[in-house]
């Protein structure tokens, strides 16, 4: 039972101008060209059995944001960064190199003029890039264990069918990219908490999630061309029940095993997300995302949260 739930939470976390009224904040795109910066990405992952902290997973990376092209309607970005495989996968030092192709992934999409994230150009060559490491973790891994590799072959099955679509691809492997570009062409009045209903795309192709949120400004300097604002979003429950039985199915778990599972289960998931925002030119200074998840089946309770900082570097000279 235990592993399961680890593994649905896994899964699921594999679970959008100007300034001229003083009450207005516009978040728009001013880049050009060449323009490029680098973030460190930092991802803190944390698991709970009961009131026992069971595990808890940390991994920095480096990422580079450049605009390689500009037309009057939209961006192209490049966004690129280094995959640490061995560590993520538990890939055996002797078996690293194999890996080694996969170790740079590079990023190609587009926004609007005004810097909403607008699609991914390259969505089929990363879904390959990706499908084709799946299939060498399990024929590696499970070379000679027969167990294991049909183990493997169920467990990355959901995995393998989300990288499958554009959608899949932009929703999991550019998570901390639909983090940057979120407020991005969108003006709110931060005099008043926003208060709206959201819908969140369903990875695994089924329909959209529900949620509700809040948007709140902390600080707005219209000078400086920067404003802090807070982001809180609680998702249906009923919604992500269904979720969870969707997974249920793909894991092959059958009907009956899966209502006794879900009788009076209680899962939620719920996001605390701070935007510390330059909204002109329209780069983050530092986004901070909190997702905690929580399950309780039959005598199973776990919880789990993963952090995801994102923090521009700037030149020591400065």
């Amino acid at each position: 039972m235990k592993f399961i739930c680890t593994l649905f939470l896994s899964l699921l976390s594999l679970l959008v101008f100007s300034q001229t009224d003083s009450t207005k904040v516009a978040f728009v795109s001013y880049w050009s060209v060449g323009d490029s910066y680098d973030f460190k990405i930092t991802k803190i992952i944390k698991k709970w059995d009961k009131d026992n902290q069971m595990k808890e997973e940390n991994q920095s990376y480096m990422a580079n944001f450049t605009v390689i092209d500009s037309t009057a309607d939209s961006y192209t970005i490049r966004w690129s960064y280094e995959n640490e495989l061995k560590d993520t996968y538990q890939i055996p030092d002797e078996l690293a190199e194999k890996f080694s192709k996969y170790s740079v992934t590079e990023i190609i999409y587009k926004t609007s003029e005004v810097g909403d994230f607008v699609e991914v150009v390259n969505w089929k060559e990363i879904s390959k890039t990706m499908k084709d490491m799946f299939n060498d973790l399990i024929s590696v891994l499970g070379k000679d264990n027969k167990k294991l590799k049909k183990q493997l072959e169920e467990t990355l099955q959901p995995m393998q069918e989300m990288y499958s679509s554009k959608e899949g691809v932009e929703g999991i492997i550019l998570k901390e990219l639909q983090y940057f570009h979120y407020p991005m062409g969108v003006e709110f009045d931060y005099a008043e908490p926003f208060l709206y209903e959201d819908e969140l795309p369903n990875l695994l192709g089924g329909e959209p999630i529900k949620g509700k949120g809040k948007l709140t400004f902390s600080s707005v300097d219209h000078e400086e061309g920067f404003c802090i604002m807070k982001q809180e979003l609680n998702l249906d429950p009923e919604d992500t029940n269904k979720l969870i039985r969707d997974v249920f199915k793909r894991m092959k778990i059958e009907n009956d095993q899966a209502d006794k599972m879900l009788q009076n289960a209680i899962f939620t998931i719920n996001d605390n997300n701070v935007f510390e925002y330059y909204f002109n030119p329209g780069i983050p200074h530092r986004i901070e995302t909190l997702r905690e998840m929580n399950i309780d089946i039959n005598d199973t309770k776990m919880r789990r949260t993963e952090q995801l900082i994102i923090e521009l570097q700037y030149d020591e000279e400065e």
